[in-house]
């Protein structure tokens, strides 16, 4: 169960960056493109448009999850390696943020991800995976380091 925080990250981050672009009135936009469009593109998202303010950062939000969630992935499975604790602390602060400022909330499907990562890297094991250090050619500063 442990190497599959990565793929949770991305499934959560396209489904809250598809719903941001395509289905914009589930959560609250209806009408965003025309707003977007009536003020124009560039420069579109100011304080002063709140409306469209808030809709930018919905979308970058999500488009930054798929990047760090492809990163977990990679991690996870390229280099076979369990997620370190801090993100997983880090995810469940901002999930509990988000969660505590809207109970209706996507942050509720983040919260067992971050515990999943918590729970995964406190039963890892704490030395570097002898495979991965092969494959790297690092055998040599490997054994220097362990002694």
């Amino acid at each position: 169960m442990s190497k599959i925080s990565g793929f949770a990250l991305l499934a959560i981050a396209l489904l809250h960056s598809l719903i941001g672009l395509t289905l914009p009135g589930l959560i609250g936009f209806e009408g965003i493109w025309q707003d977007i469009a009536d003020i124009g593109v560039v420069d579109a998202a100011k304080p002063e448009a709140l409306r469209i303010w808030g809709y930018y950062w919905f979308l970058l939000a999500g488009f930054f999850l798929v990047l760090c969630g492809g990163l977990c992935h990679w991690v996870e499975h390229s280099l076979n390696r369990v997620l370190p604790a801090f993100v997983g602390w880090a995810l469940l602060a901002i999930a509990l943020f988000g969660i505590g400022l809207d109970l209706d909330t996507g942050f509720w499907l983040v919260l067992p991800v971050a515990i999943n990562i918590l729970v995964a890297s406190r039963t890892s094991a704490t030395l570097p995976d002898k495979s991965l250090v092969s494959q790297h050619g690092l055998e040599d500063s490997f054994r220097l380091s362990t002694k």
